[in-house]
């Protein structure tokens, strides 16, 4: 924590933490980013002016979780995994990105700091402290699901291990139990809006929008509604890539004729439903969609691409109106330096934590480990994985938790399995090792053939 934020301090702010610490200051907030965050910026501001408190806060939860987490191995007796679970808040992206105020990085440090409630509550026996423990980590996981909608994948599997565990012993059970976490995590968001009374942005037409325009790219016929534009298929081959939607957005380089605004402003005057026209497209044209979405999930995850992301963070804040900017100093440097170099391996590429995380569930679901175990594994999987149908942008700020969990439940896997738990088969294993190594490899292939 003191390296973060000794060389990122104040605390780096990118356009949307400029636009959050806007909200607070002003006391009006929108849907467009997470209202909570804001809301609880305000709070902050009391203290201190500026990102650096919510920078502490979110530094705080991700280190802190991290401590409990090696602790709780350390305290029964395994200071080797307790080091290594620990080591897995040094992964070089990780590092590079907590140091920007960001919900992603919020929402890290929050599942993180479950994680490691939940440990310590499975084995504290006192009934007054399991419950705080409890009452600690419910609220971190509800924090978690307020910074993302698609937060709720990484959220139910935590939250279902939290349950009492004979409410999830039969397959009905636990898919029930994980159904109902679900659409609880999901209320959260327009809840949390409601009383905030947060101004509707329309924010989710950003996705519809993406997923109209990538259909309409590779069917080459129309998804969209009526917008007084000549040629939309040409108007569209001007805006589409299949990295980000930002090419609809009202801050693209170039105005987009099918763009976000013209989009809202045509659907509201022709009375139309923006889901049933996005649900209609998908029905109509699904290899279309399932081109679009794989597009965007490769270069996403970087798997079959040239290069790895790069520089994985930001080392400065965009100008802002209160002069808020980290110096530049040897610490900033250091790590932004090793996270670069890191891009270049395995250990840069979503793609690979993925495939770890998967691995992971494959061996303690067959091992039959703790629930805890299978439940990081999982939410780390369906998190990453979500982006093929949810994501918009490419950056790796979306998957710091992924990385995160990935290598919390690889750690927490190898640790039970190695305790005298029963082992999993070997074909299992080579299963397990099949799944990392294939991708692996074929994002390595890739990188040689397509520079």
């Amino acid at each position: 924590m003191t390296l973060d934020a000794a060389g990122y301090w104040p605390g780096v702010m990118i356009d949307d933490a400029r636009w959050q610490y806007q909200q607070a200051v002003e006391n009006a907030f929108d849907d467009w980013h997470p209202p909570v965050m804001a809301w609880i910026w305000q709070r902050l501001m009391g203290l201190k002016p500026g990102p650096a408190p919510m920078l502490s806060l979110q530094l705080t939860l991700y280190w802190a979780g991290f401590a409990l987490i090696g602790s709780w191995a350390w305290g029964r007796g395994r200071p080797g995994l307790g080091l290594a679970l620990a080591a897995v808040g040094w992964i070089p992206a990780s590092m590079a990105l907590m140091g920007t105020v960001l919900k992603d990085g919020l929402m890290a440090g929050c599942l993180v700091t479950a994680v490691g409630l939940l440990l310590w509550h499975q084995d504290v026996r006192r009934r007054p402290a399991r419950l705080g423990l409890l009452i600690g980590a419910l609220s971190a996981i509800a924090l978690a699901a307020a910074m993302r909608f698609n937060a709720f994948l990484a959220c139910a599997p935590l939250l279902v291990a939290a349950v009492p565990q004979q409410w999830v012993q039969t397959r009905a059970r636990l898919a029930a139990v994980g159904l109902c976490a679900a659409m609880a995590l999901l209320a959260i968001i327009p809840t949390i809006n409601l009383l905030l009374d947060a101004e509707k942005t329309d924010v989710g037409l950003s996705l519809i929008i993406f997923d109209l325009g990538g259909i309409t790219q590779n069917s080459q016929v129309d998804q969209f509604p009526e917008m007084g534009v000549k040629d939309p298929l040409a108007a569209n081959r001007q805006c589409y890539d299949p990295r980000q939607w930002d090419g609809y957005s009202e801050w693209a380089t170039k105005p987009c004729p099918l763009g976000f605004d013209r989009f809202r402003s045509a659907v509201q005057a022709q009375q139309l439903n923006p889901t049933a026209l996005w649900l209609r497209a998908i029905a109509t044209h699904p290899l279309a969609y399932a081109w679009h979405r794989l597009a965007h999930f490769n270069v996403s995850t970087w798997f079959l691409v040239a290069g790895g992301p790069g520089a994985p963070g930001w080392d400065r804040s965009v100008a802002n109106p209160w002069g808020y900017q980290v110096k530049p100093n040897g610490i900033l440097d250091g790590i932004g330096a090793v996270a670069a170099a890191a891009s270049e391996t395995p250990l840069g590429w979503p793609i690979f934590w993925i495939s770890l995380a998967l691995a992971s569930l494959i061996l303690a679901a067959a091992a039959r480990l703790p629930i805890l175990v299978q439940a990081v594994a999982a939410s780390s999987f369906l998190f990453g994985l979500g982006y093929l149908l949810f994501g918009v942008a490419t950056g790796m700020r979306y998957h710091i938790w992924t990385i995160s969990g990935a290598g919390l439940a690889a750690m927490l896997a190898i640790g039970e399995m190695t305790n005298g738990r029963v082992a999993p088969s070997r074909s299992t294993v080579r299963l397990a090792a099949a799944v990392i190594a294939a991708p692996c490899t074929m994002a390595l292939l890739a990188r040689l053939l397509l520079r």
